[in-house]
């Protein structure tokens, strides 16, 4: 239990002790562990067992496998050296058994390699392939608040290159550590048995080596975390770049972008050399150390020789204990400087794991019904940390019935449509959908029956028919073309080269501005929604277009709740009633025709549009 929950359960207990020990009144310590039970202390698992604890049976065969590669490997030099031994012996036969069990042994070293690298290996990729898709599940149940807090870019980095270094600390970093744990005992012990001495000796320079590869791997995470920092931020750079790359050259701004690119890649190839610089210590420390060791060995354990007190097969042996051990211990420095990179790179994925807002409820098959959505709004707001937002807002909108909200740049007519669809929480009152308020629970249901057309028509990189039928998979081409119809993107699809089957490209680039609100706006209405949501759907659209399909649109009405935001009076015009926003507060709500003859800002927009109509007309 926490400690907190444990303050909170026996507070009194813990006052009395702190006023004794206030006091001066001593207690013994089995009285201050019936207050503070060891059990209550806090021990969380390190980073990296929460990632292979769900893989234990895979672990267990991975760490046989390394086991038996390590046994194997410790005994080869165990019978060099008895071969040897038995040589100096003019033993022939006896060191032909002993090369035969060498042989033997190296076999199965050679076996337990290729199974533990295959098993462990294998376990990385597998909580590799875990880690993406949780947080890609993650990320598709975040709501759209998430999405203003983050960027692109850095979430991408971290699914990508961050998951990437765990990886590898999980894979080839475990097994040089598994390889270690494995190999020293038996080799030690083995040493040991033919000179205790000379294996203190021998070893000496290792302890050292362990002192060495702490402060490095120290030195290496800081540094990691700054690079994996700006690394983020370089994609994020580049990722605004290359999608802004129209705005960029229309502009000129092509050196600006290019100069702020060479410093953030400066930057990152910066701490990449001097990532490099630290962690390239460890192969030369290590080769010293082995080094040190050898010639250890050749000073020490040739004179033991010479002094009769080891056999030359035994310091045979010692050789190839020491060459047993080379690879595994050198390799420790570039497991820890794994084991570091992902230190760092997990921390960046739990911050994101960890993000407050709270998660979407799971998708659920839910009953798509055909009666309008009613909304009532009570006292609605929506603010922002500065202030500025929507509200409060009272409205009552019946099923079947329509609302156009009219006014100016930043008035709030987009954060009322985000609103109505759930895809923002207000900050004060309610939003009652059919009569209950609009709660987590339900959003799912909502959504169901939602059609939503935002300012800027998304398409995704596949097929024009996809696109459309991306709300109802199973459209038949009867539907499709009806659809397209009402859109007025049937001439169109007529043109391309392969009709409803034709590319888009991505974000439907090979589609005009029109051709992409008009796709988005069939995507909508083929839902066949309780609730469509227009957010300025038209903008992009010529106005001859846009009359006739406003004039389709007709067809839909009482079908479905329509709520449309828009700074066209005459598309205003179809709707019921017209909510005029200023600032986000109401300024004036009624029908077309009634706030065209009352004083404000709708009968002024009207007028002015009027002229510029009459304008163009002219012209």
């Amino acid at each position: 239990m926490a400690p907190l929950g444990l303050l909170s359960r026996t507070p009194s207990s813990i006052l009395i002790l702190l006023v004794n020990i206030r006091c001066g009144r001593s207690r013994s310590a089995s009285e201050f562990l019936e207050v503070f039970p060891l059990s209550a202390i806090p021990r969380e698992s390190p980073w990296w067992w929460k990632l292979l604890a769900p893989h234990r049976k895979i672990l267990i065969a991975g760490l046989a496998s390394t086991v038996l590669c390590s046994l194997a490997a410790s005994w080869v030099p165990f019978w060099s050296g008895r071969a040897v031994h038995a040589l100096e012996l003019r033993h022939w036969a006896i060191s032909r058994q002993d090369l035969f069990w060498m042989l033997l042994f190296t076999l199965v070293a050679g076996v337990g390699r290729y199974l533990m690298r295959n098993t462990l290996i294998g376990l990385s990729r597998a909580i590799e392939k875990q880690q993406r898709e949780e947080l890609y599940d993650f990320l598709l149940s975040r709501p759209f608040a998430f999405y203003e807090q983050n960027t692109i870019g850095d979430l991408m980095s971290r699914i990508g290159d961050d998951v990437g270094t765990v990886r590898m600390a999980t894979g080839p970093g475990l097994m040089s550590f598994l390889q270690v744990a494995s190999i020293l005992p038996m080799t030690l012990a083995l040493m040991a048995h033919a000179n205790w001495r000379l294996t203190l000796a021998v070893l000496a320079p290792f302890l050292l080596l362990t002192v060495c590869f702490y402060a490095i791997g120290r030195v290496s995470h800081g540094l990691q975390q700054k690079l994996q920092l700006v690394s983020s931020q370089l994609n994020t750079f580049s990722h605004e770049t290359i999608s802004g790359e129209k705005v960029v050259q229309a502009f000129g701004l092509e050196a600006r972008r290019v100069a702020r690119f060479l410093e953030l890649s400066t930057d990152q190839a910066r701490l990449n050399i001097r990532q490099s610089f630290v962690s390239s210590a460890y192969g030369p420390i290590s080769l010293l150390m082995s080094g040190l060791a050898a010639l250890i060995l050749v000073a020490y354990g040739g004179s033991l020789v010479v002094q009769h007190r080891l056999s030359l097969g035994d310091l045979t042996a010692f050789t190839g204990y020491l060459t047993a051990l080379a690879w595994p211990v050198m390799s420790m420095g570039w497991a820890a400087n794994l084991f570091s990179r992902a230190k760092a790179g997990q921390e960046r994925i739990q911050q994101i794991l960890n993000s407050p807002q709270p998660s979407l409820p799971a998708p659920s098959p839910a009953p798509h019904s055909a009666v309008p959505a009613s909304l009532r709004l009570h006292a609605l707001e929506h603010r922002f940390d500065s202030g500025r937002g929507l509200g409060p807002l009272n409205l009552d909108l019946p099923a079947g019935s329509s609302l156009a909200i009219v006014g100016g740049i930043g008035s709030g007519k987009t954060i009322l449509l985000q609103v109505l669809a759930g895809l923002r929480n207000p900050t004060e009152g309610i939003l009652e959908v059919d009569g209950e308020p609009l709660s987590l629970d339900r959003l799912r249901a909502h959504w169901t029956g939602l059609g939503w057309v935002p300012q800027e028509a998304f398409l995704f990189s596949t097929s024009l028919r996809e696109n459309l039928a991306m709300g109802r998979p199973g459209s038949t081409d009867e539907e499709l073309w009806e659809i397209a119809r009402v859109v007025c993107l049937d001439d169109l699809v007529k043109r391309l080269p392969m009709g409803l089957d034709t590319v888009v490209g991505e974000r439907g680039v090979s589609l005009s501005g029109g051709e992409r609100q008009r796709t988005a706006l069939g995507r909508a209405l083929l839902r066949r929604p309780r609730l469509l949501l227009l957010d300025d759907a038209l903008s992009a659209v010529d106005s001859e277009t846009e009359s006739r399909i406003l004039e389709n649109l007709r067809g839909f009405l009482g079908r479905t709740t329509l709520v449309l935001a828009t700074h066209r009076v005459f598309v205003a015009e179809l709707c019921e009633q017209v909510l005029v926003l200023e600032e986000g507060r109401v300024a004036q709500l009624g029908s077309a025709p009634e706030l065209a003859e009352v004083v404000g800002l709708f009968a002024r927009l009207k007028r002015l549009q009027s002229l510029e109509r009459e304008l163009v007309r002219g012209v």
